[in-house]
């Protein structure tokens, strides 16, 4: 990924991604917003236990530095569900209700994950101009979350995997993946991620069901960045428990 600054927002960009204009995005980091103690500085979530406030211009923040019309969310809940946000039906303010995967083809408006050592993986259909973002922890690889998310696409936009882009975000690492009980809580198929003694490779995991889906893999592109690792850039709920999200944001240029 490249490091970019967006209007004093520390963030980072795919190459891959950002090589298509149509296309904007940002992997942001901890750092440019206003919150204060274990949420500083540009926590995204309300639910955390920060100020509504302070959330909210971070949020404005983020839009303002991507220059979007209006920003788009959900409660996420480490499920496989998605919303699609019509591009003829006005968006209502606020989250949308339970959903992890987030799918447009309306210009100006950004598709925001949450993070704090979950992924964030981000879509981009070049021929049918629509994006989407999966909110990817551990349990949505179980249920196949993006797996879902390219039916999903399928289904509604006609997206054919083999042309289809995606770019894993930032997230635990092998290094510090730690499952102790990992035979109760993964499949048996997943048993093969494991790196050391109880670590697992969540990224390749991702890669990998990503191919599954029917993406080529040479578009796929991986962060390689772990959040728990880095304290000064990303949040990390493994690291510290109480703390904040960092956003991943996708969207078409209006």
């Amino acid at each position: 990924m490249e490091s970019v600054n967006l209007n004093g927002l520390k963030a980072y960009r795919f190459p891959g991604l950002g090589s298509f204009p149509q296309v904007i995005h940002a992997i942001f980091t901890r750092q440019g917003g206003v919150s204060q103690g274990p949420y500083q500085s540009l926590n995204v979530s309300r639910a955390v236990g920060d100020h509504s406030a302070r959330v909210q211009e971070n949020l404005r923040l983020i839009q303002q530095a991507l220059g979007l019309r209006r920003l788009v969310s959900a409660a996420q809940v480490h499920g496989n569900q998605g919303v699609i946000i019509p591009a003829d039906n006005p968006i209502a303010p606020g989250e949308l209700p339970e959903a992890d995967i987030l799918i447009t083809a309306q210009p100006g408006v950004g598709l925001l994950i949450k993070q704090a050592d979950c992924q964030a993986v981000l879509f981009y259909d070049p021929e049918h101009q629509v994006v989407a973002n999966a909110h990817v922890g551990w349990r949505g690889q179980i249920q196949r979350v993006l797996a879902e998310t390219v039916i999903c696409l399928g289904a509604r936009f006609k997206t054919r995997p083999e042309v289809l882009r995606a770019a894993i975000g930032p997230g635990l690492g092998p290094c510090c993946a730690e499952f102790r009980y990992f035979h109760r809580d993964f499949p048996r198929e997943f048993w093969r991620y494991q790196k050391q003694p109880g670590y697992f490779d969540l990224w390749q995991l991702s890669f990998d069901q990503l191919v599954q889906a029917g993406l080529k893999p040479q578009h796929i592109e991986v962060a390689g960045i772990c959040t728990r690792c880095r304290s000064e850039e990303f949040f990390s709920y493994r690291r510290d428990k109480i703390t904040g999200r960092q956003a991943a944001v996708i969207g078409l240029r209006a």
